[in-house]
């Protein structure tokens, strides 16, 4: 099953709240945080961005920012506890974004490259950290048979065929580099790639040679390929 909108956020809340450095999450606007003297720190705020749907590639992504903060002490040496929370604050983001992409987690995507600005406000409260840009995308199933409509003159796909599995054989000719881009398998999940005789492994990234990416779209390679190496790719629909 696909994860819903709700289900990220609890599981972006749940990951904040197991890190044992980490005391409080919020959701919302930066104001609302800026306005609640009661806030136990240190804290993660996420902020809502945008969101998309594409139907082609069966997937659904959530823009987030993601702010990891912590108050400075300014009674004592201010500059000094400034650089002492934003190296804690920056281990924390650091944590929080390997879990969330963890392998485990493969019914949701986390984007690969996450850029950090550094953050310092005074507001009452003196607090620095960085804040995180991010994308997470969920596997878009819904098909027409399960929408709650009548399309005149549509004659719906089995949901069957949701349990094919396909096979494809991909020869390369050494021009691709680290990465394959069969059109027939764009937006298929995965179920299986050999590469000659042997099987290569599924990682989020920065793959090994024995491993590979995907992307819904291209297949990331540990080594690049080179002419007539064969490649055997087992994948359904989702």
């Amino acid at each position: 099953m696909a994860l819903t909108y709700n289900q990220v956020i609890k599981r972006i809340q749940d990951l904040a709240l197991a890190h044992k450095q980490v005391r409080h999450f919020g959701r919302g606007l930066i104001t609302d945080f800026l306005t609640d003297k009661t806030i136990p720190y240190a804290a993660i705020f996420l902020e809502d961005g945008g969101a998309s749907i594409n139907p082609g590639t069966h997937m659904a992504s959530f823009s987030f920012r993601l702010r990891f903060v912590d108050l400075v002490h300014v009674s004592e040496d201010a500059k000094s506890n400034e650089l002492d929370v934003l190296s804690d604050m920056f281990s924390v983001a650091m944590d929080i974004i390997s879990q969330m992409g963890y392998p485990a987690y493969n019914d949701w995507k986390v984007s690969l490259s996450n850029n950090l600005q550094r953050l310092v406000e005074e507001d009452g409260d003196m607090y620095a950290g960085w804040v995180a840009d991010m994308q997470v995308q969920i596997i878009y199933d819904q098909n027409v048979c399960e929408v709650p409509t009548t399309i005149p003159g549509y004659e719906p796909i089995t949901p069957e065929d949701m349990k094919l599995v396909y096979d494809l054989k991909y020869v390369a000719d050494g021009s691709e580099g680290s990465a394959i881009a069969p059109p027939e398998i764009v937006g298929k999940k995965i179920l299986l790639i050999t590469r000659e005789y042997s099987q290569l492994y599924k990682v989020s990234n920065l793959p090994q040679s024995t491993e590979f990416t995907w992307d819904d779209i291209e297949i990331g390679l540990g080594l690049p390929t080179i002419p007539g190496e064969r490649f055997l790719i087992l994948y359904r629909n989702y």
